[in-house]
């Protein structure tokens, strides 16, 4: 079994053509550029949140090739996010992490497994959704996100205070006790729910993953661009690249489901 990842990981590095090795530079000098500035070089976990990073970096390109590799990296990735957020007390990502995240990636390598092309390139075979799908599943990101949004703005600040009165060191990646801006609330209700779509999206094959991811890098970029965090420059930055990899995402399945 371990020989087989090792072949396949081969076989990856070597398919790896120059945007793709010039992409995972860009995006792994913006990670390592984001840790040296915070200097936490004797905390065990910067070192693993730096990893984790660059984990997902190469998660996110290999997805955009199609590569069967990427859930290798993700599950790795998963773990090591689902470490972090439980000793940085970021218990809603770390609870998404731990039954959702984590348990699409072996069931994403299952998938894609029975759609793997027979030409040792370790990519896969993709396709297009019907219209009837798509229809399905803009409506279930509309109403996921109207029905959170809605949440977020009459609940979300009770529930932080009534949890943070019980467990003062509880956070949460998406529940917040208020919002620089209403916007900023709606887009990080989108961004939540659609990435747990796309997630799905991905995990069958459909090309129309990557036009979702594009959207949210899109909010994403907005929304912290509406933020004063002193994390805001480094965020965008990435998200920016992770834009451009979208477009590549796009172009790659595209081809493979022709080919």
């Amino acid at each position: 079994m371990i020989r087989k990842y090792t072949i396949l990981l081969k076989l990856t590095f070597k398919s790896l053509n120059w945007f793709e090795v010039s992409l995972l530079c860009a995006i792994l000098a913006l990670s390592v550029a984001s840790f040296v500035l915070k200097g936490n070089f004797a905390d065990a976990n910067a070192w693993i949140a730096a990893v984790a990073a660059i984990l997902g970096v190469f998660c996110v390109v290999l997805g955009a090739k199609g590569s069967m590799a990427n859930w290798i990296f993700g599950t790795v990735e998963a773990f090591l996010h689902i470490y972090i957020c439980f000793v940085t007390h970021i218990y809603g990502d770390f609870l998404q992490r731990l039954f959702y995240n984590l348990p699409m990636q072996f069931v994403g390598w299952k998938q894609w497994g029975k759609r793997k092309r027979h030409d040792n390139s370790g990519t896969i075979h993709t396709r297009y959704m019907t219209w009837p799908q798509r229809l399905l599943t803009a409506l279930a990101v509309a109403v996921g996100t109207l029905l959170l949004g809605v949440f977020l703005l009459y609940f979300g600040p009770w529930l932080v205070d009534a949890i943070q009165q019980i467990l003062p060191d509880v956070k949460f990646k998406t529940l917040k006790a208020d919002y620089d801006s209403a916007m900023q609330l709606w887009l990080d209700s989108f961004t939540t729910v659609m990435a747990i779509v796309t997630m799905y999206v991905s995990v069958k094959a459909f090309v129309e993953q990557w036009y979702m991811w594009l959207l949210i890098n899109v909010a994403y970029i907005a929304m912290w661009l509406m933020s004063d965090s002193v994390f805001s420059f480094m965020t965008v930055a990435k998200y920016c690249v992770y834009l451009v990899n979208s477009f590549y995402g796009i172009y790659q399945w595209s081809k493979l489901a022709k080919d």
